[in-house]
């Protein structure tokens, strides 16, 4: 089976990139792909390594992480062993490029299509671009319309952690009750780094507003708006949902359609629903593209009232699914 499994390369190491190496190291067992290489034009390996090993909010501590002449060994207690290659090199300099079957452009760097399209060469078939793009072949958010891959989409979005976070959810909420319009609420984190250029509260444009109009028949620029405010804060985000339904229902409904869809039905593995509200920091690294909060749920005349929680950092829980839905589909 581990011969059959599809091979990447990671480019760029800032939180996506790690968040992603754990992830997957974390389901290694079952995913169809392996991560062969990793390249960050800014960090060398040494920094990479102490990276991994030090940071306290992407916890590697089940695996010893030795350094050796270009590569990362990652040992697990059960003798499984992991060697990657690790690079420091401009994107036009990368040893690798054309080696692994997906490259996986998460750099934040290469959202235009011009810009990745080189990466497109030798084994290489496609390119999966973590941040936004605004001119991919596809825009594949897993969970909603993941499953309209096909042979063309050589340079694919996996759309970003508010759309992820979005998407399925209001699907699912306009197939049951008719979505007359929507707003979300998102109180954003901001990395640690630029903690001290960002030190008050900033109102910016969420590529979800954009996003939203062009995935969803149902949501337009006349009925959806999007609230996106970035705090000094390094932790988990907010994310509140508000929808204006067709059909009149009730909060027992509501509370109880969205649990049976999260626990059996089509946001299963998606969403995840926690019963009372114990914060943020209870959600780190959660596998769930949001955590509805059940207590807070507010039906109020024609509009559902979703408050939530999602690690944004972690949305690599949907690009990894995405990475592996690929690499599954061409086994």
């Amino acid at each position: 089976m581990a011969n059959n499994k599809v091979t990447t390369g990671i480019n760029g190491f800032g939180r996506f990139g790690l968040h992603l190496l754990k992830y997957w190291l974390d389901r290694s067992h079952h995913a169809d792909y392996t991560i062969n290489y990793i390249n960050d034009d800014f960090l060398d390996i040494d920094k990479i390594h102490e990276i991994i090993i030090s940071d306290e909010a992407v916890n590697f501590k089940k695996y010893k992480v030795q350094k050796k002449s270009g590569f990362l060994r990652f040992l697990k207690a059960d003798g499984t062993e992991y060697q990657i290659e690790v690079t420091n090199k401009i994107k036009d300099e990368i040893d690798w490029i054309g080696e692994p079957q997906l490259f996986l452009e998460c750099s934040g760097k290469n959202t235009v299509r011009k810009e990745s399209e080189p990466f497109l060469t030798k084994n290489t078939q496609r390119v999966l671009i973590s941040a936004t793009s605004w001119d991919p072949d596809a825009t594949l958010v897993y969970g909603y319309n993941h499953k309209n891959l096909n042979d063309e989409h050589k340079i694919i979005s996996y759309g970003s952690c508010t759309v992820n976070a979005y998407l399925p959810l209001a699907n699912f909420i306009n197939e049951s009750f008719g979505v007359i319009s929507s707003d979300v609420n998102c109180i954003h984190n901001i990395q640690e780094y630029q903690l001290q250029k960002n030190i008050t509260l900033l109102r910016k444009f969420c590529t979800l507003e954009k996003s939203a109009t062009h995935l969803l028949d149902f949501i337009s620029d006349e009925n959806f708006i999007v609230n996106y405010t970035v705090i000094p804060y390094t932790g988990v985000s907010m994310i509140d949902f508000r929808f204006r339904v067709q059909k009149a229902t009730s909060l027992n409904e509501v509370s109880k359609m969205l649990e049976d869809s999260i626990n059996e039905g089509i946001l299963k593995n998606l969403y995840g629903m926690c019963e009372v509200d114990t914060g943020p920091e209870a959600h780190n690294c959660t596998p769930f593209s949001s955590v509805i909060v059940k207590e807070n749920i507010a039906v109020k005349q024609d509009s559902i009232y979703l408050p939530a929680y999602f690690d944004n950092e972690n949305s690599v829980n949907r690009y990894h699914d995405l990475v592996n839905f690929i690499s599954s589909s061409a086994s």
